[in-house]
């Protein structure tokens, strides 16, 4: 059976939708969007470079299938400049049928998309709304004239992945606040208990115990925390 291009990228975006809900982790949707790119759009290779901000200070976050084709991305950091570097800056695609006649502008990184065999690339910025997430470049080993339907996919495929490392950054943002929260839960509630193990041992009250509990803690350099620990779990008594 003969499976046309729109059958084939109906295909991908289901998977693509139905597989990245339960992911929450950026290599695993990057490289969900790697094969998707290739699967539709049939490149001789992909790179996706994230921005920085998306991840706090760690340096920037690179997929690439085949990975050699990440020393593209690299140069472009390293350098500030290549397709890649202009889509993101203008907010649109960049496409360009012979990387060599661009050795004025971007020497370096066509002198190593020479090197990897590489004529022709598309840079798509990945966006969505205003969250910018990154850019999707597409390679070529023969010098390829990008259609409108290139880029359109392309777009659609960097639309999605962006939602999803998105809603990945909340999820962790989300996870983080409900750990703090249930660390501040638990230790109130160590420290409810010890005090109330103080007050009942000193006869006193549970405000009285408290002070207690924070003079052993300042005078033993340690947390509250760790002395209501202490009374609670291990018999201290102070």
């Amino acid at each position: 059976m003969v499976v046309s291009d729109s059958e084939l990228l109906v295909t991908v975006l289901a998977r693509f939708a139905r597989l990245l809900p339960a992911v929450h982790e950026l290599p695993q949707i990057l490289d969900e969007l790697m094969r998707s790119a290739i699967d539709v759009l049939e490149p001789g290779g992909v790179t996706v470079a994230l921005s920085p901000q998306l991840h706090g200070d760690r340096s920037e976050l690179f997929g690439g299938m085949p990975e050699e084709l990440l020393d593209l991305e690299v140069c472009q950091r390293d350098y500030a400049r290549g397709p890649g570097v202009v889509a993101h800056a203008c907010g649109a695609p960049v496409t360009v049928t012979d990387i060599g006649s661009y050795g004025d502008m971007w020497p370096e990184y066509t002198s190593l998309a020479g090197r990897h065999g590489i004529c022709s690339v598309a840079a798509v910025p990945m966006r969505l709304d205003a969250t910018e997430a990154g850019v999707l470049s597409l390679y070529s080993r023969e010098p390829r004239h990008w259609t409108g339907k290139d880029l359109s996919v392309a777009t659609l495929l960097a639309g999605m992945a962006t939602g999803h490392i998105v809603t990945a950054k909340l999820v962790r943002r989300h996870q983080r606040v409900t750990e703090q929260l249930q660390h501040a839960l638990t230790t109130r509630i160590v420290v409810e208990q010890a005090k109330g193990v103080i007050a009942h041992a000193h006869h006193t009250t549970p405000d009285a115990a408290f002070e207690l509990i924070r003079a052993h803690a300042r005078r033993n350099r340690v947390t509250v925390h760790a002395v209501a620990h202490g009374i609670v779990e291990l018999g201290l008594r102070i």
